[in-house]
Protein backbone atom coordinates (compact mmCIF):
# COMPACT_ATOMS: atom_id res chain seq x y z
CA UNK A 1 0.00 0.00 0.00
CA UNK A 2 3.16 2.40 -0.11
CA UNK A 3 4.68 4.64 -2.63
CA UNK A 4 5.67 2.43 -6.10
CA UNK A 5 8.71 1.30 -6.76
CA UNK A 6 9.56 3.68 -9.65
CA UNK A 7 10.41 2.68 -13.30
CA UNK A 8 12.59 4.64 -16.07
CA UNK A 9 11.52 7.75 -16.68
CA UNK A 10 9.55 7.10 -19.65
CA UNK A 11 7.35 4.92 -18.56
CA UNK A 12 9.42 1.84 -19.77
CA UNK A 13 9.14 2.79 -23.35
CA UNK A 14 5.39 3.39 -23.13
CA UNK A 15 3.84 6.55 -25.00
CA UNK A 16 1.89 8.86 -22.16
CA UNK A 17 -1.43 7.53 -23.50
CA UNK A 18 -0.69 3.95 -21.67
CA UNK A 19 1.01 5.49 -18.28
CA UNK A 20 0.34 3.36 -15.39
CA UNK A 21 -1.71 5.51 -12.91
CA UNK A 22 -1.77 5.03 -9.01
CA UNK A 23 -4.83 7.03 -7.57
CA UNK A 24 -2.86 8.18 -4.69
CA UNK A 25 0.72 8.56 -6.21
CA UNK A 26 -0.09 10.98 -9.00
CA UNK A 27 2.92 12.08 -10.99
CA UNK A 28 3.68 15.46 -10.04
CA UNK A 29 4.46 16.54 -13.40
CA UNK A 30 1.31 15.46 -15.35
CA UNK A 31 -0.55 17.35 -11.99
CA UNK A 32 1.32 20.52 -13.43
CA UNK A 33 0.20 20.27 -16.63
CA UNK A 34 -3.58 19.44 -15.65
CA UNK A 35 -4.06 15.85 -15.63
CA UNK A 36 -7.09 14.63 -15.03
CA UNK A 37 -8.35 13.47 -11.76
CA UNK A 38 -8.91 9.30 -12.41
CA UNK A 39 -11.41 9.06 -9.54
CA UNK A 40 -13.90 10.31 -12.07
CA UNK A 41 -14.72 11.05 -15.85
CA UNK A 42 -13.93 14.66 -17.40
CA UNK A 43 -16.13 15.64 -20.22
CA UNK A 44 -12.96 18.79 -20.82
CA UNK A 45 -9.60 19.30 -19.91
CA UNK A 46 -9.00 22.29 -17.44
CA UNK A 47 -6.38 24.36 -19.25
CA UNK A 48 -4.10 26.37 -17.05
CA UNK A 49 -0.97 28.16 -16.61
CA UNK A 50 0.87 28.10 -13.52
CA UNK A 51 4.27 28.64 -12.21
CA UNK A 52 4.83 24.96 -11.49
CA UNK A 53 4.47 24.26 -15.18
CA UNK A 54 7.73 26.53 -15.68
CA UNK A 55 8.92 24.82 -12.87
CA UNK A 56 8.41 21.16 -13.78
CA UNK A 57 10.28 22.48 -17.33
CA UNK A 58 13.17 24.28 -15.67
CA UNK A 59 13.85 21.63 -12.98
CA UNK A 60 11.94 17.86 -13.31
CA UNK A 61 13.81 14.61 -13.94
CA UNK A 62 11.97 13.43 -17.07
CA UNK A 63 12.49 17.00 -18.90
CA UNK A 64 16.38 16.84 -18.37
CA UNK A 65 16.39 13.60 -19.46
CA UNK A 66 14.62 13.94 -22.61
CA UNK A 67 16.82 17.25 -23.54
CA UNK A 68 20.01 14.80 -23.38
CA UNK A 69 19.01 12.11 -25.52
CA UNK A 70 17.22 14.99 -28.09
CA UNK A 71 20.76 16.02 -28.06
CA UNK A 72 22.90 12.62 -28.07
CA UNK A 73 20.21 11.88 -31.40
CA UNK A 74 21.19 15.32 -33.31
CA UNK A 75 25.21 14.47 -32.18
CA UNK A 76 24.92 10.78 -33.61
CA UNK A 77 22.64 11.19 -36.34
CA UNK A 78 22.35 15.52 -37.86
CA UNK A 79 24.57 17.43 -38.84
CA UNK A 80 28.59 18.03 -38.37
CA UNK A 81 28.70 21.97 -37.81
CA UNK A 82 26.98 23.61 -34.84
CA UNK A 83 25.10 26.06 -36.93
CA UNK A 84 23.67 22.96 -39.01
CA UNK A 85 22.86 21.50 -35.92
CA UNK A 86 20.98 24.45 -34.47
CA UNK A 87 18.94 24.85 -37.24
CA UNK A 88 18.10 20.89 -37.13
CA UNK A 89 17.37 21.30 -33.35
CA UNK A 90 14.87 24.78 -34.45
CA UNK A 91 13.04 22.55 -37.24
CA UNK A 92 12.14 19.81 -34.78
CA UNK A 93 11.37 21.87 -31.99
CA UNK A 94 9.51 24.49 -34.00
CA UNK A 95 9.02 23.36 -37.37
CA UNK A 96 10.52 26.31 -38.48
CA UNK A 97 14.30 27.02 -39.26
CA UNK A 98 16.60 28.79 -37.21
CA UNK A 99 17.27 32.48 -37.92
CA UNK A 100 20.74 34.16 -38.36
CA UNK A 101 19.87 35.98 -35.13
CA UNK A 102 19.20 32.63 -32.87
CA UNK A 103 22.25 30.53 -34.33
CA UNK A 104 24.18 33.23 -33.24
CA UNK A 105 22.79 33.42 -29.61
CA UNK A 106 23.35 29.68 -29.60
CA UNK A 107 26.45 29.89 -30.28
CA UNK A 108 26.85 32.28 -27.77
CA UNK A 109 25.23 30.26 -25.36
CA UNK A 110 27.27 27.12 -26.30
CA UNK A 111 30.51 28.80 -25.89
CA UNK A 112 29.55 30.51 -22.52
CA UNK A 113 27.91 27.32 -21.24
CA UNK A 114 31.78 25.34 -22.33
CA UNK A 115 33.81 28.28 -20.57
CA UNK A 116 31.03 27.57 -17.42
CA UNK A 117 31.58 23.81 -17.21
CA UNK A 118 35.55 24.17 -18.02
CA UNK A 119 35.01 22.68 -21.65
CA UNK A 120 38.26 23.03 -24.11
CA UNK A 121 36.83 25.15 -26.61
CA UNK A 122 38.21 22.57 -29.30
CA UNK A 123 35.96 19.93 -27.65
CA UNK A 124 33.06 21.90 -27.57
CA UNK A 125 31.11 21.24 -30.88
CA UNK A 126 30.49 17.62 -30.04
CA UNK A 127 30.13 17.67 -26.32
CA UNK A 128 26.96 16.22 -25.31
CA UNK A 129 26.91 18.35 -21.97
CA UNK A 130 26.54 21.16 -23.90
CA UNK A 131 23.85 20.46 -26.27
CA UNK A 132 21.96 19.01 -23.52
CA UNK A 133 21.60 22.06 -22.20
CA UNK A 134 21.34 23.67 -25.48
CA UNK A 135 18.32 21.18 -26.02
CA UNK A 136 17.17 22.35 -22.58
CA UNK A 137 16.95 25.81 -23.04
CA UNK A 138 14.62 25.23 -26.28
CA UNK A 139 11.93 22.97 -23.76
CA UNK A 140 11.59 26.18 -21.96
CA UNK A 141 11.22 29.03 -24.72
CA UNK A 142 8.09 30.21 -25.06
CA UNK A 143 7.57 29.24 -28.61
CA UNK A 144 7.84 25.55 -27.91
CA UNK A 145 5.46 25.59 -24.69
CA UNK A 146 2.60 28.08 -26.33
CA UNK A 147 0.98 27.33 -29.46
CA UNK A 148 -0.30 30.26 -31.60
Amino acid sequence: RGRPASGPLDGSGRRSVYLGVRRNFLSPMMLAFDTPSPVSTVGRRNVSNVPAQALILLNGPFVIEQARVWAGRVLRDGPATASERIDRLYREAFARGATAEEIADALTFLDAQGEALGIAADARANDPRLWADFCHVLFNVKEFVFVN
